[in-house]
């Protein structure tokens, strides 16, 4: 699975605006913390005002903010805009999916990412404190269910 670089620029300019709630940002600013070149900024932040997720003010002091709480906006969110969605082929007509145990794995991947990306909050990954135990979390949910997948070889 692949995303295309919009999709992580747009992660990037959320986390900067959740960091800097209290004001607007300049765009000249955002382009350069998330090393991205104002023509480009502009594209995908167009897209992120198109999902109502930033808001832009024009002028001289102008720049962009965020329209929701950062606990608001979802990575899965993102992603489905940014993407048009994120496919894995679960009951696909092809033959090579017709195979009952692999598109069960396929429903089953489908709702792991799914629920991972829709927990994982813009506010989840820009809050320092949590960080270390949320990642300590995912990293031990993550062996686990990798040693009881070895087991069943």
């Amino acid at each position: 699975m692949q995303f295309n670089i919009s999709t992580g620029y747009a992660i990037h300019i959320l986390i900067y605006l959740a960091n800097n709630m209290k004001r607007i940002v300049p765009s000249v600013e955002l382009s350069e913390n998330i090393t991205v070149s104002q023509r480009y900024l502009l594209q995908i932040a167009g897209k992120l005002r198109e999902r109502g997720l930033v808001g832009v003010n024009k002028g001289m002091t102008g720049g962009y903010r965020l329209l929701h709480d950062p606990s608001q906006i979802n990575l899965y969110d993102i992603i489905e805009h940014m993407e048009g969605g994120m496919v894995i082929p679960e009951n696909s007509g092809s033959a090579a999916v017709k195979n009952k145990m692999l598109n069960e794995a396929f429903i089953l991947l489908n709702d792991y990412f799914t629920t991972y990306l829709r927990i994982m909050t813009i506010d989840r990954l820009t809050d320092k404190s949590e960080e270390e135990e949320w990642q300590t979390q995912i990293s031990n949910r993550v062996e686990w269910h990798i040693a009881s997948l070895n087991e069943m070889k």
